[in-house]
């Protein structure tokens, strides 16, 4: 009566996790949606990029290190859905983007450097109404002038440009600025960054500097005011706000500013900054600069339609894999096999259960390791079978048999399925991101075998044993010759 009772709160307990699944993968959301698939399945882009430093310096692997962390933090501010990201060699970086389509925005939100400074403008010269294919030509004249400029010193200053719409109608309003070789203070002052609008309803982004920031910008926006009294021009004095040496702005400083609060914005449009740029500019200075300068090697782009014939050539694998599987077992184990393939059955809506509730990405290789596991299933389900017909020779009866055989087998499972954990854990620890896949689905597919191969079965053995049903010897696999040879 006990193992009766156990038997039904077993599957009970299977069938509100059929239940769960079922919700998780049909009800919560679109069912094209629950399952989050990788880059080799759903398309999107690939990104290869490679660090280097100003100079010819080497890049540490620290530094490396750190660009993908930071380059993380970017690609999860874009939405992305598992994205992929691993260092390759000394100073590469490989980056998947699965379900990416804008190639351009996505190469410039990971790779821009970000290294935002704060310089005072020594001398500047600006050009209005600049057509798009004089920017260059205007850019050379500034530059030749602004070198006779007093302020200018080779070595100890350069010249950054400013290029933005012409706010007085057609063209393009070019500048550029003397300022000194290095800034005079770092983006590493900034506390966070966030897109907001002025008084006129203009996009702008809104630096909130760290409290010793603050100080800093203080003491630089006086420094500009009182040189700007000394050289008798009160009240025209710049500050020049530079990201990956370009400038944003430069606005005029008439007085010193407090409070630690920067806004990066563009008065020559009536709706301020573009958005995309805003948000870009957000989320670059949000995550920080790299430490790192970035340049792109290639570009790859995985168009949906080769995704979505290799994602159907991996389910057709699967499905011919599940389905031989399925015919062996009841083949060789008759009753025993319709009972294992439907726990096998269960295995396979379990794990995808699984898949969309942890959630994991599935890839190719992630595929090839569901179909694996559905092989370890089957090969739990078989020790176990063949136990139970050696039991059947011996004499012993069918209910007998089978609690003998699962009593026997199960040790033999646990070692094979022990070692299979060992060894996904190892691929997961030390191979790449495509393999790791493959040791992931390996790994959970091999726990849930455990439950439905040894626990379902059993129960749903059980409970036809206490049902009264009669399993024969030939019901089992088990032939009148080979009975009589025991005996």
């Amino acid at each position: 009566m006990n193992n009766t009772r156990n038997n039904l709160i077993i599957l009970g307990l299977v069938l509100v996790l059929i239940a769960v699944s079922a919700y998780l993968i049909f009800i919560r959301q679109p069912v094209a949606r629950a399952t989050q698939l990788g880059l080799d399945l759903k398309g999107g882009v690939r990104v290869q990029l490679e660090g280097y430093q100003h100079g010819g310096s080497e890049v540490t692997r620290e530094e490396m290190q750190r660009a993908v962390e930071i380059i993380r933090q970017r690609v999860d501010s874009l939405g992305v859905t598992e994205p992929e990201i691993r260092l390759q060699g000394q100073n590469q970086v490989l980056v998947d983007l699965p379900g990416i389509s804008d190639r351009d925005r996505a190469v410039e939100v990971i790779g821009r450097t970000a290294q935002l400074g704060f310089y005072e403008v020594l001398a500047f010269e600006e050009r209005a109404g600049v057509p798009e294919g004089r920017v260059d030509e205007a850019k050379r004249d500034i530059r030749e002038s602004l070198r006779q400029d007093d302020a200018y010193r080779e070595g100890k200053t350069k010249i950054l440009f400013e290029e933005s719409p012409n706010p007085g109608g057609e063209g393009l309003y070019v500048a550029g600025y003397v300022v000194r070789e290095r800034p005079d203070m770092t983006g590493d002052a900034v506390e966070s960054a966030n897109l907001g609008r002025d008084p006129a309803g203009r996009l702008q982004v809104e630096i909130n500097l760290t409290g010793r920031g603050g100080d800093q910008f203080f003491d630089l926006t006086r420094q500009i005011v009182d040189n700007a009294l000394e050289r008798g021009e009160p009240g025209t004095g710049r500050l020049a706000i530079v990201l990956d040496q370009d400038v944003v702005s430069a606005p005029v400083v008439d007085e010193p500013i407090p409070g630690g609060q920067v806004v990066i914005q563009n008065t020559s449009s009536p709706t301020g900054l573009p958005e995309q740029e805003a948000r870009e500019l957000e989320i670059v200075l949000q995550t920080g600069a790299l430490p790192v300068n970035m340049r792109v090697l290639s570009v790859e782009t995985i168009g949906p339609t080769l995704g979505t014939e290799s994602l159907r050539s991996g389910l057709i694998a699967a499905l011919v894999g599940f389905g031989l599987v399925l015919l062996f077992l009841v083949a060789i184990y008759r009753a025993l096999g319709v009972v294992a393939g439907l726990a096998l059955l269960i295995y396979a809506f379990l794990l995808w259960g699984l898949i969309v509730a942890i959630p994991v990405t599935v890839t190719l290789p992630g595929i090839a390791g569901i179909v694996l596991s559905v092989g370890v299933a089957a090969d739990a389900n078989i020790v176990i079978f063949e136990r139970i017909k050696e039991e059947v020779r011996r004499g012993k009866t069918p209910r007998t048999a089978i609690q003998v055989g699962y009593q026997k087998g199960f040790r033999a499972i646990l070692d094979g399925n022990i070692t299979t954990l060992i060894t996904a854990f190892i691929l997961f620890a030390m191979a790449s991101a495509q393999v790791r896949g493959f040791a992931v689905l390996l790994a959970i597919g091999v726990v849930l075998s455990m439950f439905t191969a040894v626990v379902v079965t059993r129960a749903l053995l059980g409970l036809l044993s206490s049902r009264g049903i009669h399993l024969s010897p030939a019901m089992m696999g088990v032939s009148k010759k080979s009975l009589a040879g025991a005996r």
